[in-house]
């Protein structure tokens, strides 16, 4: 361990200047207790032969850094225990040749990491003799690494596997059956980097109660983590990569044909979303990173479940704790369908929204109210907005400005005359900015439709928060997605090119105007 103390990782100390010189490779940070100073540290490790290797044995990641930077640097480095095994052995470079097929020979529960830095080396050779099962990460390298050699001898084979994770740095002991499904991390995923940040402050760790900004400033100061990180160190480096360029392959008959077994080369993030907001169960089991949200996928789920009772059904059957919006999202399915096996006197994160896309029977009102008397609210704004009048009537529902907005727009006027009634004994309450309660009145209580043609929606896989129905605070709208790809190939040639004359979106209703107007001119002129 050298002159590396242990104490080193009690203190969490962050230094900006510290960080930058362990990125260079130049100076090991004296406080190497805060995670961004640790990433730093195997950055500078991964990419500078020779720094830090006084902090072997400090951490596993550290060991298994310095270990990977040794066979970079054509050194097989002594590994017994499997933490002290790398996982990423070809980046920043890759080794020479004889390295590989020496450190197959010593080690060969790595003799797959091996093949894949083949895959991105173009070693054909050495991969032939590891005479490895058609594996499909090496696969996915080897394409996007333009070593086609090794990709063509993998697709060649009847059927493909999985003998390693990206998301886990996992090598199976035994490869199972698999298929190309964009689950790589490759050398060009790797290449863009992220610049590192001082760690904001928990709000939590303030005297004083938290509130809404306090965590809004926590979350909007947060680095954005990587899908994979399967060098350890995040992406981590002094600056920020500019974006990638567009892709030119238009994919996007993927979002309606069914899937084929093998994925192009592909960001894959716009199918995940919309499998989870359709709630299709096949796509989405296939297609998810498990453990790993894509922008956006939270909402798209619970939009998905809302919608595909069998969606929130194959969730409610997942091992493992559920985020508490998805849960949320589950019991209201279960209770609009009228089943409220799952709800007890003790069950947490209760939903508010109960009402939409379908309203639950007056006797599942009645029994929910009778199990959990906390749902009197969302039970109470059903009772306005299905009209269960006598239901209603022995409620007694406290005021809040939700039930009064609905009460405003009912055709029946005893909801609002019995509230009106009770607010000075009782008040109104005000939900405030708890988005668990944000609704939409009852005139705009529906899916709104897109004007906007975009041109390259591979590219741009937004969801829109401003528009739709919020599920306890969850907006999802795909319907500038679903417009764009609905358009026929004739206007959408149009929209790229207004797009690149004007940009911005091109507007179908903009359009759609100008067509009917020209067509005015033209027949006034005749």
């Amino acid at each position: 361990m050298g002159l590396i103390s242990s104490d080193s990782l009690l203190n969490k100390k962050y230094n900006e200047q510290d960080c930058l010189l362990a990125v260079r490779g130049q100076r090991i940070p004296k406080a190497l207790g805060e995670e961004i100073t640790q990433l730093c540290v195997v950055r500078g490790i991964r990419y500078h032969p020779g720094f830090a290797t006084e902090l072997r044995g400090l951490l596993p990641k550290f060991t298994r850094a310095l270990n990977a930077r040794d066979i970079m640097s054509d050194k097989i480095p002594e590994m017994s225990d499997p933490d002290e095994f790398p996982y990423c052995i070809w980046y920043p470079e890759t080794a020479k040749e004889e390295t590989y097929r020496a450190l197959a020979r010593r080690y060969p529960q790595m003799k797959y990491l091996v093949g894949r830095a083949c895959a991105v080396a173009g070693y054909v050779n050495l991969f032939r003799e590891l005479d490895l099962l058609p594996e499909a990460h090496i696969a996915e390298e080897a394409r996007e690494s333009k070593q086609f050699k090794i990709y063509e001898a993998i697709m060649a084979a009847d059927l493909r596997y999985n003998a390693m994770d990206d998301y886990t740095r996992t090598v199976f002991p035994k490869p199972v059956p698999g298929y190309l499904n964009a689950d790589t991390a490759v050398r060009s995923y790797l290449d863009l980097k992220t610049k590192f940040r001082k760690p904001p402050p928990s709000p939590y760790d303030s005297d004083t109660d938290e509130d809404e900004d306090d965590l809004f400033a926590h979350f909007t100061a947060l680095r954005d983590r990587s899908l994979f990180d399967i060098t350890e160190d995040d992406r981590i480096d002094e600056f920020t990569s500019e974006p990638p360029p567009l892709h030119e392959d238009d994919v996007t008959h993927l979002l309606y044909t069914p899937l084929p077994a093998d994925l192009p080369t592909m960001n894959k993030d716009l199918l995940i979303l919309m499998a989870a907001y359709y709630g299709n169960i096949e796509r989405y089991a296939r297609l998810r990173r498990p453990g790993r949200w894509v922008k956006c996928e939270v909402s798209c789920v619970v939009r998905g479940i809302y919608h595909n009772s069998m969606f929130a059904k194959w969730w409610s059957l997942l091992p493992g704790q559920l985020a508490p919006d998805i849960e949320r999202a589950i019991y209201a399915r279960f209770i609009m369908n009228n089943d409220l096996s799952r709800i007890m006197p003790e069950t947490k994160n209760l939903p508010y929204c109960i009402w939409y896309p379908s309203f639950p029977h007056v006797a599942t009102c009645k029994e929910l109210l009778r199990r959990v008397p906390v749902m009197k609210p969302a039970v109470a704004r059903v009772c306005i907005l299905r009209d269960y009048s006598d239901l209603w009537d022995v409620l007694d529902a406290d005021p809040d400005v939700n039930l009064m907005n609905d009460a405003r727009e009912s055709p029946n006027p005893k909801y609002l005359r019995d509230l009106e009634a009770r607010i000075s004994e009782r008040g109104c309450r005000d939900f405030g900015n708890d988005g668990k309660y944000w609704i939409l009145p009852r005139k705009l209580m529906f899916e709104h439709t897109s004007t906007d043609v975009y041109e390259n929606v591979w590219d741009n896989p937004n969801v829109d928060f401003d528009s739709g129905v919020p599920y306890n605070g969850r907006f999802a709208s795909m319907a500038h997605i679903e417009l764009s790809v609905c358009v026929s190939d004739e206007l959408k040639k149009i929209a790229i090119e207004q797009t690149k004359e004007i940009g911005g979106p091109f507007r179908v209703n903009e359009y759609y105007d100008s067509s009917v107007e020209e067509d005015r001119h033209y027949t006034q002129s005749t």
